[in-house]
């Protein structure tokens, strides 16, 4: 199986992140990978397949997205999507599905430190970002600082 490789999927993509509870050791890289590449091959939309593909960030994020010009993803087809991702965490043991935490670091040397989200809003330095109306808008890790987690006032 293959899925589309992610830097061959159009800016306009159709996008979707989520985030690790806790990373996923590094021994797990290939159960991700192989999980991943079936998850996005296989994708259907009515019985048509998408043109998926998927990237992760610091063993901590999951992004997928869709080249919407072919077949968009259906209801159906993100509730799939949605089951063999809990697939995944469970083999994983992790919790990809929570929304309230967010991982920052003062900088590209230190270590990623999970906080809640009220808390990281306050925060210096960096993030990793799972916001972006689709997927040449992302910017995985990104400065806090005139984000939208802290826009700058003007």
């Amino acid at each position: 199986m293959n899925s589309k490789a992610w830097e061959a999927l159009p800016g306009d993509s159709r996008f979707w992140c989520f985030s690790a509870a806790t990373p996923w050791p590094a021994a797990q890289d290939a159960l991700v990978e192989t999980h991943l590449d079936a998850l996005c091959a296989t994708w259907a939309a009515h019985g048509a397949p998408v043109t998926a593909g998927f990237t992760t960030v610091e063993r901590r994020l999951i992004a997928l997205a869709v080249d919407e010009r072919g077949h968009a993803a259906s209801g159906c087809s993100i509730d799939s999507r949605m089951k063999q991702l809990q697939a995944l965490a469970d083999a994983l043991g992790i919790d990809l599905f929570g929304r309230m935490h967010v991982y920052v670091r003062p900088d590209a040397h230190s270590p990623w430190e999970i906080l809640p989200l009220s808390e990281a809003r306050r925060a210096n330095g960096e993030f990793l970002n799972t916001v972006a109306p689709c997927k040449g808008d992302w910017q995985p890790i990104q400065a806090i600082e005139g984000s939208w987690m802290r826009p700058k006032r003007g």
